[in-house]
């Protein structure tokens, strides 16, 4: 009897130990999927609309212009714009644009080309979530 008792109470002694430690790895894996979660929200929330991107030729030159509308439900960073033709990238030089929720900014560029592709990495504002949105120009002829 006492022996049947002293395993039984050894049983629930270890089940009672690996119970507590599934409980304590569920926990401690609680904090990363919620994190990822929260991100994954963030992602969900961030949004650019670009409603112009135009270039502008005339006899003095080609002028970019870019309408960034910032339609998403947080506000977000706009990093980095790069134009792409042929292969080449240029850098346009924005710093860190701060833009809330309904607000826009308008870029005017000059460059050499008469279409090409627009990259803007724009991340949620103070975060390291990043995004990328890429759309074509445009081109309209002044003469």
């Amino acid at each position: 009897m006492a022996l049947d008792r002293l395993i039984a109470e050894t049983m629930l002694l270890i089940g009672s130990i690996y119970l507590g430690y599934v409980l304590f790895t569920v926990l401690g894996h609680m904090t990363p999927v919620l994190s990822l979660t929260n991100s994954m929200n963030q992602m969900a929330s961030a949004s650019i609309y670009v409603p112009d991107a135009v270039i502008v030729s005339n006899e003095t030159g080609n002028q970019l212009y870019l309408v960034i509308y910032n339609n998403g439900r947080i506000p977000i960073t706009l990093r980095e714009v790069y134009i792409e033709n042929q292969g080449n990238s240029t850098p346009i030089d924005i710093g860190n644009v701060y833009l809330t929720p309904g607000n826009y900014i308008v870029l005017h560029y000059e460059t050499h080309y008469t279409q090409c592709r627009v990259n803007i990495v724009f991340c949620v504002a103070n975060t390291t979530i990043c995004m990328m949105y890429d759309t074509n120009t445009t081109q309209y002829v002044i003469s």
